[in-house]
Formats: structure tokens, C-alpha cells, sequence
């Protein structure tokens, strides 16, 4: 019996050291609202996988994951022009090449805003 046991337990424990238990760790940008319709500029990398995002103009995709820095859900009305936000991406993404390049939502994980506009 400790014969078939005995291989057994060692393959168990080769496949649970071999397991991939490492947490994903989001990309992070900042950017700021230029624009209605969730569109970005002044994309800034913060942390995570470095993507191939330019200093150009985004359109984000419509998303429920909007939070404000206490934690409350809050609308994408709620975000106004000049708005700074950090976006959280799950890589790698893919950008429509329109203008302005668009970020689908599958990408999107959530969104924070940083600060309130400043005023003229």
C-alpha cells in the first residue's frame, strides 16, 4: 500500500511547489481628463508592466468601475475636464488606432479620481 501512496504524495507536492501563486500586479497610469466621454491626455506610467502607450489623446471605454479616493463608486459624469485619475489595466491591451485611440473596457479594471479640477 505505501508503494502506491508514497508517489503519489510526491507528485502532489512537486505539483502544488510548481504552481504559479505569484498575485498579478496591475498596471498602473495616471492621466488627465481633457474631454466628456472618459476621453485622456498626460498619460503618465506609475507602476507595473510598462505598455506601448504614447503621449497622445485617449478615449476610455465606459466602465461601472469608477471610484472616487475614498472608495465610493461614483459615475463617469462625476469626472470632469481637468480631473487628474489613475486607471488600472489588466495587460496586455489592445488599442483602437482612431482618434482619439480608444481603450476597451476588457482592459479597464477600474478607475480612481485623484483631485478635483482647478478652477480658472
Amino acid at each position: 500500500m505505501k508503494i502506491f501512496i508514497y508517489p503519489f504524495v510526491v507528485i502532489l507536492l512537486l505539483l502544488t511547489a510548481c504552481s504559479n501563486t505569484a498575485p498579478e500586479q496591475n498596471t498602473v497610469y495616471s492621466a488627465t481628463i481633457y474631454d466628456t466621454n472618459l476621453r485622456v491626455n498626460k498619460m503618465k506610467w506609475i507602476s507595473g508592466e510598462k505598455l506601448n502607450l504614447s503621449a497622445g489623446n485617449y478615449e476610455l471605454a465606459e466602465i461601472n468601475n469608477i471610484f472616487n479616493q475614498k472608495g465610493d463608486k461614483i459615475d463617469s459624469s462625476d469626472l470632469k475636464i481637468g480631473d487628474k485619475i489613475k486607471i488600472y489595466l489588466k495587460p496586455p491591451i489592445i488599442i483602437k488606432e482612431t482618434e482619439p485611440a480608444q481603450i476597451s473596457a476588457e482592459y479597464i479594471l477600474k478607475i480612481i479620481k485623484q483631485t478635483h479640477r482647478k478652477s480658472p
